[in-house]
């Protein structure tokens, strides 16, 4: 089982939303069988995709029986487990989260023969509970909310004390890192200036890739995407054409699917020679 956990050193940078989309396309699109492990407080990953029929599994304080998954599965599924279903995850005298992590592990290699990937959710960085899902996971992707911070984000995340970098170095020498997935406003283009400041900043962690507009691969940042739509709505004549409404819905149905896929891409290449992680590139100290 490969795990890749999604993480950011700032809230609302759309890493729940990353997650859930993802889970969803690796099961019905690629037919894995996909485990979201969220470990954030709310479990919001837990409640998007239980709303849309995928159970939260959990039991007690051991690692929680997969009933259906009790033969080898043909075909793509989509299993959900939240943290708080877990004494061991979610005890509040560990401060140090040393039980936490051992509890973490256990998890991690009780379910490894049952899935194919594991996608976990965790709290922003410096939070303990995401310095241990990063000791643990095969490889990390950051979503990186367009905004003044965002250089500030990119910088502690690869390079804070909890960063990608020291966990490397003390504690998981094996991580590996997808890089930076910026998370922009649709149908409108990302701003001049971010692009500069994203292709001379922050392109030793761009995930590449020639099939997007400024040569990295991006996300839509959803709520624009549905405020958008609510605009052309009310802009339309009671008699308009309905074309007009799925203009922008599509185009950015097309970015998520494309950007899904490089990710897909780039999750099918761990264990190849063909993925690497930082490299002896140095983050800018902007």
């Amino acid at each position: 089982m490969k795990s890749l956990l999604i993480i950011s050193a700032k809230g609302s940078s759309g890493r729940t939303t990353l997650t859930c989309l993802l889970a969803r396309h690796l099961q019905c699109t690629c037919h894995w069988r996909v485990l979201v492990l969220d470990l954030a407080e709310p479990p919001r990953c837990a409640q998007m995709l239980a709303g849309r029929g995928h159970g939260t599994t959990g039991s007690g304080n051991r690692v929680p029986d997969l009933p259906e998954c009790s033969n080898p599965i043909r075909g793509g599924c989509l299993r959900v487990l939240s943290a708080k279903a877990i004494d061991g995850l979610h005890s509040r005298d560990d401060p140090a989260r040393t039980r936490y992590y051992a509890n973490l592990r256990h998890l991690l290699s009780a379910v490894a023969p049952w899935f194919d990937v594991c996608l976990i959710d965790a709290p922003v960085l410096p939070d303990l509970r995401a310095v241990c899902a990063e000791a643990l996971a095969d490889a990390v992707l950051s979503p990186l909310s367009m905004s003044p911070e965002c250089i500030e984000c990119a910088s502690a995340v690869i390079n804070g004390t909890y960063g990608i970098r020291n966990v490397r170095a003390r504690l998981n020498p094996a991580l590996r890192f997808a890089g930076l997935l910026p998370v922009v406003d649709v149908p409108s283009p990302m701003e001049e200036a971010w692009a500069k400041v994203m292709k001379t900043t922050l392109h030793e962690w761009l995930i590449v890739d020639p099939a997007f507009p400024h040569g990295y691969a991006w996300l839509p940042r959803m709520q624009s995407v549905m405020s958008s739509v609510g605009r052309i709505e009310q802009r339309l004549e009671p008699h308009g054409d309905p074309i007009a409404l799925d203009v922008g819905v599509a185009e950015a149905s097309r970015t998520v699917t494309a950007c899904l896929n490089v990710l897909t891409r780039w999750l099918d290449a761990i264990g190849n020679d063909a993925v690497h992680g930082l490299g002896d590139a140095e983050v800018c100290d902007a």
